[in-house]
């Protein structure tokens, strides 16, 4: 055989062998477009509100992706996205619309772990390697991600904590340090996290919506209902400023309504979309168009359907897609949308303490415990660990208080009057993080109230440092400066 002869064999080779590979990546594999709809489906035989599988069940077994594709009314046979998992949900995509994120459990009896699914090779890489659960991801504005995993927490017991990492699984950091369980987050478009957290220690409490920065400073109470319900699940920001979200009665059966709040003051702004509608409502998610795009079903019947929901008129519309042997949850659109602004971050971990000014002790919404007080006025303020009492800080005369704590431990507070009894408390557990500084204008105070424009006198007076007990960086000005 000639050198010639050689030669055409080879280029002939590397032909086919492009032709090769062109089949493996063109032929079999299905496509997707920007516009389709991902979404978790799981078997109907599960009653997803009446079986006891609450917003703390996030392991369902035999659960898995799906994407499906919509053209002139009619939907596509679904594409499953998780092929070789025992069990899939929580599809998340990213902000350029390329990548998935999503919790999965590869065989029976692991634990599940957070992926990404690459949208044009449809390959899957995990990104963390845990040995406890790892669930509920979303990405964050600097490109990291964001999850809630399963801690043992004592005293507490079993809790979902949240955390970030990078896409690979590296620079894991713990963000949330109170005994609550954290779920179902989502990112405002001003770059704070959105989640639903309940406390479990000492007592379980009602749950509620909660915002914080991506470093975890910063946390505060979003909404908390006054009836007897509760969020579940995700909750969304949508284009025209409101947040979306379901709600559930406390210890319902088989409820689950469509409810708003506007952003900019959530806590007077709530609305009922879905009353009188005989609708039971799982998840939802905000189109661009300004629609909802909601997993519902008529009241106790199964199983949960894709519907598009106009909040305008509170009406739905035919089904987007039903499948009678499972519940389609969970839905997402597979598209870009906007990148949310990164905010700065604060946390120096070189430092062990950080601080908490409050401006008005007396500035609440709960009334004092006893209606025979007659001294209202709060005298101490302490403050307890989960442990027991770190210690007790005097109040000054404007009802401010400053002090300096460990970071990433958490504290609750009672306020007293002069004569020792508990005006108000125990507040909500809070913590700081390593060099934060955070104030709050009272105890338990109107979220939705602005401080009062003057310098405290806790300033003055100076930082109570616990558990030491020494006063530290007080502020020195002639009494002229001082604001009256």
């Amino acid at each position: 055989m000639n050198k010639k002869t050689i030669h055409k064999l080879g280029l002939a080779g590397i032909f086919l062998l492009v032709i090769l590979t062109g089949i493996f990546w063109l032929g079999p594999r299905a496509s997707l477009n920007h516009g389709m709809i991902i979404a978790t489906s799981i078997t109907a035989e599960v009653d997803l509100l009446n079986d006891d599988l609450g917003i703390d069940n996030r392991y369902i077994p035999g659960s898995s992706i799906i994407a499906i594709k919509f053209e002139e009314g009619k939907s596509s046979e679904p594409i499953l996205l998780t092929e070789g998992f025992n069990s899939a949900r929580s599809p998340q995509i990213s902000y350029t619309g390329d990548f998935m994120l999503f919790s999965g459990q590869k065989e029976k009896g692991d634990s599940w772990q957070i992926y990404t699914l690459d949208l044009n090779s449809l390959k899957a890489h995990q990104v963390t390697q845990c040995p406890e659960n790892c669930t509920d991801p979303t990405w964050l504005p600097d490109g990291r991600i964001l999850f809630s995993r399963l801690n043992d927490e004592l005293p507490s017991g079993p809790i979902h904590i949240l955390y970030s990492c990078e896409t690979d699984g590296s620079d894991l950091e713990r963000l949330t340090y109170q005994p609550n369980t954290s779920l179902s987050s989502s990112v405002f478009q001003d770059g704070r996290i959105l989640t639903y957290s309940q406390q479990r220690f000492p007592e379980p409490g009602k749950g509620h919506l909660l915002a914080l920065r991506t470093d975890g400073t910063k946390s505060e109470l979003f909404y908390g209902s006054d009836q007897m319900a509760e969020p579940a699940g995700r909750a969304w920001e949508a284009a025209d400023g409101k947040v979306y979200f379901v709600e559930r009665k406390i210890n319902g059966k088989g409820s689950g309504n469509l409810v708003s709040v506007v952003k900019g003051h959530p806590m007077s702004s709530y609305e009922m979309l879905s009353d009188n509608l005989h609708l039971e409502f799982h998840s939802l998610y905000p189109c661009p168009d300004g629609t909802l795009l909601v997993s519902c079903r008529k009241s106790g019947e199964q199983p949960f359907g894709l519907y598009t929901f106009n909040s305008g008129n509170a009406t739905r519309t035919s089904p987007l897609y039903l499948n009678d042997g499972s519940h389609i949850i969970e839905p997402v659109v597979l598209e870009s949308h906007p990148l949310p602004r990164k905010l700065p971050l604060s946390v120096d971990m070189a430092k062990e303490k950080g601080t908490l000014l409050c401006l008005n002790t007396d500035l609440s919404i709960d009334p004092v415990k006893s209606v025979d007080n007659e001294d209202g006025k709060t005298e101490k303020v302490q403050i307890w660990g989960l442990e027991g009492m770190l210690g007790e800080v005097p109040v000054e005369k404007d009802g401010s208080f400053y002090i300096e704590i460990d970071a990433d431990t958490p504290v609750r507070f009672q306020t007293l009057n002069s004569k020792g009894e508990v005006l108000r408390g125990p507040s909500s557990w809070i913590y700081v993080r390593p060099n934060e500084k955070r104030s709050c204008i009272g105890c338990h105070e109107d979220p939705e109230l602005a401080p009062e424009n003057k310098v405290p006198e806790a300033l003055y007076a100076g930082r109570v440092s616990l558990p030491e007990g020494k006063r530290t960086e007080a502020i020195v000005l002639n009494e002229k400066h001082r604001r009256k």
